[in-house]
């Protein structure tokens, strides 16, 4: 078909063809929605389908050039983003038709596409970019193992000197204002002291207690502030385990004494603070890079990402009529962030021709399989999945594109104590 296209760029994303055939080009495709038409038109004295054809075009030729425009406009608007070699990123506006029978056609379609980046001549000290290194303490690996220790604490009935953080069972007697009991107002209850409602100076009634002791008492129990009287029947108390290379065995049957044990928890430490280091520094040279290209984004690209975060917000807090403008407001920078890098992840992996082989991939496992002997079969489960291979390979080509990145920054390298953090110990 001698389809005509003209091209314009209205701004870096958006661009409108306008396209027009001839009457002679496009007369058979004309042909083709005739015949949808009239298999469609009922007439009385003819069957369905058999209007001949000078009625048909007669007195239903509006339907015929409607359903012509609607099933091939689209077509010839797909011949023409072949033809000037665009992929478009939303659906096209299509307008200014202009068509009418034995007549040519014309119209214009409006899209976007996602911008061609220029990227900067890349070069030494392009950005300046803080690495924090978390120096961590003796102190950490003392409350790791304390947490352990707890996690892993056995209930015991105490019969003297109870304490905060021991679990009691009382009979919680109701009083009235003289101090007398309330009939039918006594149950049996399980509570923590220490823990709400039995906190402070309230906490510090039922300390220091024996099984049988009565304690007095005007709290909210859950109905408002009434008078009580608790008799304490038995008090329980988790008692850790004793710290010995027996227990250092049960957690970790590779360790052979208390301080290999300790030696490995400092490690994981501050593996994960350097984890958590890495994590921040990657994030701080991803966004000065993308301030210093700064990617024009196509409206539709973020309109099409915030409308995909509403409704996975939606989704996660099982609220479907949670405020949609609110969540754009709280989201909006952070689509805004990702999708630039999106695109200038796209342009650096392009133009510096940055891949990933299946031998380095393989290669990765392999070297994953002998520093994790123990956890070979869950790694060799784990990649088997052709989705977790395909994983391992977008991450690998992440780290080119940072070890790139790294390599044209300067880094700023700053220490910090974790003592000096809010919060400071990680997660292991």
């Amino acid at each position: 078909m001698n389809l005509k296209v003209k091209s314009k760029k209205i701004n870096d994303f958006t661009f409108e063809l306008a396209i027009s055939a001839k009457w002679e080009d496009i007369k058979e495709d004309f042909n083709i929605a005739k015949k949808k038409v009239a298999r469609e038109i009922k007439l009385p004295g003819f069957r369905k389908g058999k209007v001949p054809e000078n009625i048909l075009m007669s007195q239903y030729i509006n339907s015929v050039e409607m359903s012509f425009v609607q099933d091939f406009c689209e077509k010839y608007y797909i011949m023409a983003l072949q033809k000037e070699e665009l992929t478009p990123i939303n659906q096209a506006q299509l307008k200014d038709i202009d068509f009418s029978y034995e007549n040519d056609l014309s119209f214009k379609s409006e899209f976007e596409i996602e911008p061609s980046l220029k990227l900067p001549k890349f070069k030494k000290n392009m950005v300046t970019v803080e690495k924090i290194n978390f120096i961590s303490n003796k102190e950490e690996v003392d409350k790791t193992i304390e947490n352990i220790l707890n996690s892993q604490a056995k209930a015991e009935q105490i019969e003297k000197g109870s304490m905060n953080g021991d679990f009691l069972i009382v009979d919680k007697q109701e009083l009235d204002e003289s101090g007398l009991p309330i009939i039918g107002k006594k149950e049996k209850k399980y509570i923590a002291i220490g823990q709400d409602p039995i906190i402070e100076e309230k906490a510090e009634s039922f300390t220091s207690k024996n099984a049988g002791d009565k304690v007095k008492l005007t709290i909210d129990m859950g109905e408002g502030e009434k008078n009580y009287e608790f008799t304490i029947e038995t008090i329980q108390r988790r008692v850790p385990p004793k710290l010995d290379d027996e227990f250092v065995k049960q957690m970790d049957p590779n360790c052979k004494s208390v301080d290999e044990w300790k030696k490995n928890i400092n490690e994981s430490i501050d593996n994960e603070y350097k984890r958590k280091s890495d994590e921040m520094f990657h994030s701080s040279l991803i966004d000065q890079f993308v301030k210093l290209v700064n990617p024009v984004l196509p409206t539709s690209m973020l309109e099409n990402y915030l409308n995909n975060i509403v409704n996975e917000v939606k989704q996660n807090q099982n609220n479907q009529n949670a405020d949609e403008v609110q969540i754009r407001e709280q989201y909006q920078q952070f689509a805004e962030n990702n999708l630039r890098w999106f695109l200038l992840r796209k342009s650096i992996i392009s133009d510096k021709e940055l891949s990933v082989s299946t031998n380095e991939v393989e290669d990765f496992i392999k070297d994953a399989l002998v520093k994790n002997e123990s956890q070979k079969a869950e790694i060799e489960r784990f990649y088997k999945k052709e989705s977790n291979k395909n994983k391992l390979s977008d991450d690998l080509l992440d780290q080119k594109i940072i070890d790139m990145l790294k390599e044209h920054s300067k880094i700023k390298e700053k220490d910090q104590k974790t003592s000096e953090l809010q919060g400071a110990q990680p997660n292991l």
